[in-house]
């Protein structure tokens, strides 16, 4: 709906600052367009209530050409939740070693939160890979592709519910709804060990996959609210990190499971999914006691540290989000093309994950080791990710480019699947302990989509499209491990080569891309001279990145 407004003279107050415009305001209430055709109407009393709460309107342009005008006041629907802390804290001063210190505050309580539920997250979708060799085939007596199905059905359930639960998480507030879709996710890991028949599981696994989904946009959001975007890639690539955690410890509890299986009531692998699913409901609950919706909430931080995570943030050009969903943002999202290389490349990262985990260990197995042996021959691949991308930030500080070392770390990846697809059993090993290092591809994805889209809506839809190219991967992945490809399966190995071949020259296309729009941007300022505009507060108006002329992307 809207609404048209002229601005009447006894309004004195009122602060308007267009470029030869009137303005026509929208249903999101931060955002305005404006137009040169003269507009006349009356204002009753609610509406002009509603014009003398707003501390300024000010239009600017954007780098496009289109005059957006600003509506910056707290008081209204669309606008950032950060916004009201930066009014009330507009002129705090914060030194450097102010800031170092609730950098490494925040480090220390959210990191190893968010990581440990990463590597809860990473054990219950990848623990099938485990069960495959310690009988779980055989139990449920499974034949042709219906294994290959255990894992693509997880992500049939993600792709399915990826829109519903974006669109949640804003609606709602956000920790607090993923929080408890963790503790029921981790309730349903544990029952997969009362699971006695091959539907049963399926059913399970789907519902995994759903909820998962309500999981995942949470890092990304956490990302955005407390962290710089310097500081986003080398902590999304700290979480991906404790996937090799989590990979350290299903190797050796598993081995040992396996090693004492006579000794149990229950299979052993049974026992793999009660302990991976009481762990995540454990993180749940600290997650839900621990972690607020956004700073303003935060019990762990003062008044003070709050108003410096705002400060911190400002550079961002983005703030808390808002709850208020805009379609014009989604529309915006669908046709930028960054949101559709960020799709390809999770596509292209997701379709070897997806084979490898469910795979790794049975094609383990088939270099001639026997069942302990092969579980025990995982770990080096977790040692491989947890070392490597928890290691990231310090590379970053010589490299300062995230993309990079993301083509670096992706330079070494491919290595290691050549090594896997043409090369001998050790070599072919090696390969797979090397392609630990796989999800930067995918830490690249999460931390641009958290710096360089802005926009709450536009942010969660992208999030949203790439967790379903991610969903679709993973499903695909496990399909190129055909039955009558057995032992070798060569055609999937040749297939995971191509993938990470594409992703890494998508990231640079991305670097270039963004290069190229940052220096436009800088000459479109300069021409502008003192026509340009910058309004008070403007980084929290929740402006996409796209209507923001002083917005830069991260490269």
């Amino acid at each position: 709906m809207v609404f048209v407004a002229s601005f009447h003279t006894s309004i004195s107050s009122l602060h308007v600052n267009t470029m030869a415009a009137h303005s026509i305001k929208s249903t999101h209430g931060s955002l305005e367009s404006t137009t040169d055709e003269k507009i006349s109407g009356t204002i009753n009393v609610a509406e002009v209530s509603d014009l003398e709460a707003q501390p300024v309107i000010s239009t600017i342009m954007s780098p496009n050409g289109e005059k957006i005008v600003v509506d910056n006041n707290p008081g209204i629907a669309g606008v950032d939740e950060a916004l009201a802390v930066a009014e009330q804290y507009e002129d705090i001063e914060v030194s450097p070693e102010e800031d170092a210190k609730l950098r490494r505050k925040l480090d220390f309580l959210l990191l190893p939160i968010f990581g440990f539920l990463y590597m809860v997250q990473f054990m219950d979708k990848t623990c099938i890979s485990f069960a495959a060799i310690m009988g779980i085939q055989t139990d449920f007596n499974m034949t042709g592709q219906m294994y290959p199905w255990t894992s693509s059905g997880f992500y049939l359930g993600y792709l399915c519910a990826s829109p519903f639960a974006s669109y949640t998480l804003q609606k709602l507030p956000p920790v607090r709804t993923s929080s408890g879709c963790i503790v029921i996710w981790g309730t349903i890991q544990c029952l997969c060990a009362a699971c006695k028949t091959y539907p049963t599981f399926m059913v399970c696994r789907v519902l995994l996959g759903a909820l998962e989904a309500f999981v995942s946009p949470i890092f990304v959001i956490i990302m955005n609210q407390y962290f710089r975007k310097s500081e986003h890639f080398g902590r999304m690539a700290y979480f991906y990190g404790f996937n090799g955690l989590g990979t350290l410890f299903m190797s050796g509890v598993s081995g040992g499971l396996y090693t004492h299986k006579d000794s149990y009531s229950i299979k052993a692998y049974n026992i793999l999914f009660l302990i991976i699913g009481l762990m995540t409901i454990l993180v749940g609950f600290v997650i839900l006691a621990v972690v607020p919706n956004n700073p303003s909430q935060a019990k762990f931080l003062s008044e003070r540290e709050i108003a410096v995570v705002v400060s911190r943030i400002r550079g961002n050009q983005q703030g808390f989000g808002t709850k208020k969903f805009k379609k014009e943002q989604v529309i915006e999202c669908i046709s930028d093309i960054r949101t559709w290389i960020y799709f390809l490349i999770a596509m292209c990262n997701a379709i070897p994950n997806g084979g490898v985990s469910s795979f790794s260990s049975i094609i383990i197995k088939s270099f001639g080791y026997d069942t302990v042996t092969a579980l025990w021959m995982k770990a080096p691949s977790g040692a491989f990710e947890l070392v490597f991308l928890c290691a990231l930030p310090w590379v970053m500080m010589f490299m300062k480019s995230r993309m990079l070392v993301a083509d670096l770390y992706l330079a070494v990846v491919l290595m290691g699947l050549c090594f896997l697809a043409f090369g001998t059993n050790k070599m072919a090993l090696v390969g797979i302990w090397i392609f630990g290092m796989s999800p930067v591809a995918i830490a690249t994805v999460s931390s641009c989509i958290a710096s360089n889209t802005a926009g709450h809506t536009k942010k969660l839809t992208a999030n949203a499209l790439s967790l379903m190219a991610w969903s679709c991967g993973n499903m695909i992945g496990p399909q190129t491990f055909r039955a009558e490809d057995a032992p070798h399966y060569n055609p999937a190995k040749g297939t995971f080569v191509g993938c990470f071949a594409g992703a890494f020259l998508l990231i640079m296309l991305l670097a270039l891309l963004n290069w190229r729009e940052n220096k436009k941007r800088d000459d479109f300022k300069k021409k502008m001279g003192d026509e340009y505009v910058v309004v008070k507060n403007q980084e929290f108006a929740d402006l996409t990145d796209k209507q923001n002329p002083e917005f830069r992307y991260a490269f």
